[in-house]
């Protein structure tokens, strides 16, 4: 699987294993389980989920759209899947409310 090789190329790999279908992410706060299919991710207690929804667009300082944004070649799940787990795994720094509030 692509994801399996990607992993232990990032910096945050130590806090990072797969457990079936799931990546499952060590933050400081939380262990977060992402779905490999939908992205979907869960967390403790009871695989609560967390909703985190990627930005369609991204844009510039200007607010000009800019092509080629993602992080990671590849198809577009993979790199929704290692940005949740690079955010995650960063857990007490994320400072998005929406987020928050349900962390």
């Amino acid at each position: 699987m692509l994801l399996e090789r990607r992993v232990p190329r990032l910096a945050i790999a130590d806090r990072c294993t797969f457990d079936g279908r799931f990546l499952q992410v060590e933050g400081k706060l939380y262990t977060y389980r992402i779905h490999l299919g939908s992205g979907s991710i869960l967390m403790p207690p009871n695989d609560r989920y967390l909703c985190i929804v990627p930005k369609s667009t991204v844009t510039d300082g200007n607010g000009t759209p800019q092509t080629g944004y993602l992080p990671f070649e590849g198809d577009r799940m993979l790199a929704v899947i290692l940005s949740k787990a690079m955010l995650l795994a960063k857990d007490t720094e994320i400072t998005d409310p929406t987020i928050l509030s349900q962390l």
